[in-house]
């Protein structure tokens, strides 16, 4: 009779245990939705406002490329010149336009539409980015460490240190049979 009252304890414990640990977890559930909203509202207005701040420079470079244009223009000597910043600072003026009267959420939605309609432009866009980020890295590695890459540790910062060859001896000076592991 008493493991049967034991085991009815045990149960119940069991039991409550179980029960406070859907509790927690449903709560944590809850909690991680909260979250996420907040996180996405967050992130639509971070998104909005930099977007309304690209838009305004957008449209001030516009600005000063039709400066620039007026003055080819007025000089004379540019009109082709002229006539190139002006279609560059309307098409940039349009995109400035677009990007402050545009939403984070409608942003997005249409760089997934684009994305969806020019998949093989998205990837070479991917690409000219990437090869311009390791240019800009391997620059600025030159720049930082004088003119190399950064050596391995205990290692030379020269890349010419040795030869393809194991011979060191000095370029002007002649072989010797030894050199060659032919001894007569």
């Amino acid at each position: 009779m008493a493991n049967t009252v034991e085991g009815t304890d045990q149960e119940g414990l069991v039991g409550q245990a179980s029960t406070q640990v859907q509790e927690a977890a449903s709560t944590a559930q809850e909690r991680a939705v909260e979250l996420k909203e907040q996180g996405r509202s967050k992130l639509g207005e971070t998104l909005d406002q930099r977007t309304n701040e690209a838009g305004a420079q957008a449209r001030k470079m516009a600005q000063a490329l039709r400066r620039s244009g007026e003055q080819l223009s007025n000089e004379g000597n540019g009109q082709q010149a002229a006539e190139l910043a002006e279609n560059a600072a309307d098409r940039i003026e349009r995109l400035g336009g677009y990007l402050e009267r545009t939403s984070g959420p409608e942003l997005v939605r249409d760089m997934e539409d684009f994305a969806r309609r020019r998949p093989w432009m998205i990837a070479g866009m991917g690409l000219v980015a990437g090869l311009a980020a390791s240019r800009f890295l391997k620059a600025s590695a030159e720049r930082r460490y004088g003119g190399s890459a950064q050596p391995a540790a205990g290692g030379s910062t020269r890349h010419d240190v040795l030869p393809l060859s194991t011979d060191v001896r000095p370029p002007d000076e002649p072989l010797a049979r030894e050199s060659y592991g032919t001894s007569r």
